[in-house]
Formats: C-alpha cells, sequence, structure tokens
C-alpha cells in the first residue's frame, strides 16, 4: 500500500489526528478488496482524504454499523439532539454523535479507528495514572 507521507501531508496536521489516521490505513487494507481501492484512491486523492475514508471504513466494520448507519467520525453536534423525524435513531445519528462526544471528551478524536477500544484503552490509562497519584492525608 501506497501510504508515504510526503512533508505537504505532514503540514498542518495535528500529530494525533495524523496518528490516528495512520492507524486506519494500516488497519483497513485488512478487509477483502480494500487495501486495492485505498491503493487507487491514494494515486489520485490527498492522503488525508484517503485516510478519513480508511477511518470510515474502520468504523463501520469495528461497530458492526449496518450500511444506512453512521459512523462517529460522520457524527456533528446537532446530531445529539434527537431528530423528530427519526425517534428510533434508526440512522444511528444520535448514537454516534454521542460515542464522538465520548471520543472527544477522553482526549480522543472522531477518527479512531477503533473507538470503543480506543475508549477502553483511555480509561485504563487514566485509572492507572489515578493509581499513582499519592492520596491525601486526612
Amino acid at each position: 500500500m501506497t501510504s508515504t507521507l510526503t512533508d505537504d501531508d505532514y503540514e498542518g496536521l495535528d500529530p494525533v489526528y495524523r496518528d490516528a489516521l495512520t492507524r486506519a490505513l494500516e488497519i483497513a487494507p485488512r478487509e477483502p478488496g480494500r487495501g486495492e481501492q485505498l491503493d487507487h484512491m491514494l494515486e489520485r486523492d490527498p492522503w488525508e482524504q484517503v485516510a478519513r475514508f480508511a477511518a470510515y471504513c474502520c468504523q463501520c466494520d469495528n461497530l458492526h454499523l449496518g450500511p444506512h448507519q453512521s459512523p462517529p467520525c460522520w457524527a456533528t453536534e446537532a446530531d445529539l439532539v434527537a431528530d423528530p423525524n427519526d425517534l428510533e435513531d434508526i440512522y444511528g445519528r444520535r448514537a454516534a454523535a454521542v460515542l464522538r462526544k465520548r471520543l472527544l471528551d477522553a482526549g480522543l478524536l472522531a477518527h479512531e479507528p477503533d473507538p470503543i477500544t480506543a475508549l477502553e484503552r483511555a480509561k485504563r490509562t487514566e485509572e492507572v495514572d489515578d493509581a499513582k497519584q499519592p492520596s491525601p492525608e486526612l
């Protein structure tokens, strides 16, 4: 896969964002046929655009989303408000927005390839950090 970043690709990208997108480009080709698709896209499209698509693919796979459901990388703050025309959230917009908010609140990005695993890892890290803190003396 031709996913090497050039200096132009790095310029202006937050390192954490770049890391999440790079991981998505490493994971997405595991799906049959996806590697060829991404290689073809990388020949003609900007790296960031292809990597965002890879993150979308990873999220859809890891969250077991149906073709009509939205992943967190597509969600917006407006999706946090229930849609009166979709009270059961069959399109998953509100669920995606809630997961996106959880990711952002944990200091992660909406483009994490595996959002649930990333949240679990962040929680474990937080628990370890809390355990290292000295307890206040009474």
